[in-house]
């Protein structure tokens, strides 16, 4: 009965898309064509409705040559690229150097949760976790070193004198350790903010990567400077230094206005 009831509708459908891909060179938008015909199978086998079987068959039939075609088409566009024109001096990647990325990426991600095993099977888990731990460990090094370039004398002055509990020092510091790095803050912390956003902004042509560290960096650089604050209440005359000091509120007000813009 089902299939005398939808047998004109289906036919069309098969029709359109049979035209459809035809003239489809977006690999990816294939593959996740793949991916949710995988998942409607998946649906309706829980179910028990076999009613699309023949038709969601038929459909990865007619996705999977054509992915394997333009996939084919991008691999030997690879080929014929020369690899010196890929290079530009900056810190930006070259568009094609980006897409090439991206591709492999959203493939590897795509081909982990429902491949059929030919372009990637068990490793692509493991090369995810590879570039994820990798860019982890590289996001890390980077807030590291854009705090150190603008903000460098806080952020000694807190590895060198004090722990993480506010309670003990390393080294124990006094009033002249402190105030350079009391008013120098004061006077370039506003400044030395924008220009790490534009750093971040320059450097970083993903998105998703740039918010990261640039968060990263500014929860980091709030706790160290409330960090500063706290050890300047506890040394002997810090209380000089009150005037110089800048409110965590102000400090946070401003890094709410660049964590919602990159």
């Amino acid at each position: 009965m089902f299939y005398r009831v939808f047998e004109g509708p289906v036919a069309v459908i098969d029709e359109n898309m049979k035209l459809t891909l035809a003239n489809s060179h977006d690999a990816i938008c294939l593959m996740l064509m793949i991916c949710i015909t995988k998942k409607h199978q998946l649906v309706m086998s829980n179910r028990r409705l076999p009613c699309l079987d023949t038709y969601l068959d038929k459909a990865l039939i007619y996705l999977w040559p054509r992915f394997k075609t333009v996939f084919d088409m991008y691999i030997q566009s690879l080929y014929q690229c020369d690899a010196k024109m890929l290079w530009v001096d900056g810190t930006h990647p070259h568009h094609i150097v980006r897409c090439y990325m991206e591709f492999t990426a959203s493939l590897i991600q795509l081909n982990a949760e429902c491949g059929d095993g030919q372009e990637a099977g068990e490793e692509a888990k493991e090369l995810r976790r590879y570039f994820e731990e990798k860019l982890e460990s590289n996001l890390v090094s980077f807030v590291d070193e854009l705090l150190m370039e603008y903000f460098g004398d806080l952020i000694k002055f807190v590895k060198n004198h004090i722990s993480e509990d506010l309670i003990s020092y390393t080294e124990c510091p006094n009033i002249a350790d402190v105030e350079p790095v009391v008013k120098n803050f004061a006077v370039k912390w506003r400044t030395a903010l924008e220009l790490m956003h534009n750093e971040v902004v320059t450097c970083c042509s993903n998105f998703v990567s740039g918010m990261a560290i640039l968060k990263a960096a500014m929860a980091q650089l709030l706790n160290d400077y409330n960090r500063l604050s706290e050890c300047v209440k506890m040394i002997p005359g810090g209380s000089s230094l009150n005037r110089n000091l800048v409110s965590i509120t102000s400090i946070s007000y401003e890094i709410r206005k660049y964590s919602r813009t990159l």
